[in-house]
């Protein structure tokens, strides 16, 4: 019997983004927000009053990173900072730029890879985690 297959619609996008833009506006935060399906095509993006310029591109980046190696980009961040260099230079493993820093994280929803959602531009890496953990578990979303 063929598994069911789920997809991430822009419709659920933009449930997903309303509770990451409810967060940042809690935490007073700006910061940039993008949503992306399975194979790391944008589907949201949003920019917040105050964030700044580059913010977009990089959340664009965190987002696709999350579903290009199916985890966390802050995972990835820690095994460059613990040495694995040459993971930076793992360039074409996704459609977007590479971006190994903490604020993406996959969407899943009964076990399948849906797409991702990041953060960048709070002025504090972890912020983007609190923002996106946040959007993830009001939602009912997996996180792992």
């Amino acid at each position: 019997m063929p598994k069911p297959c789920f997809k991430l619609t822009h419709k659920d996008a933009k449930l997903i983004m309303d509770q990451a833009t409810k967060a940042a506006r809690f935490h007073n935060v700006p910061g940039a927000i993008a949503i992306v399906d399975a194979g790391g095509d944008l589907i949201l993006l949003e920019s917040l009053d105050d964030t700044m310029s580059g913010a977009s591109k990089i959340a664009i980046g965190k987002a696709a990173t999350a579903v290009a190696f199916k985890r966390p980009t802050m995972e990835i961040e820690k095994v460059v900072l613990e040495g694995r260099t040459p993971m930076l230079v793992l360039e074409g493993s996704t459609s977007e730029t590479y971006v190994p820093l903490k604020g993406g994280y996959p969407i899943r929803f009964k076990g399948e890879l849906l797409g991702a959602i990041a953060v960048a531009g709070t002025m504090d890496a972890n912020m983007d985690e609190v923002v996106v953990l946040e959007a993830l578990e009001n939602m009912r979303l997996v996180t792992e």
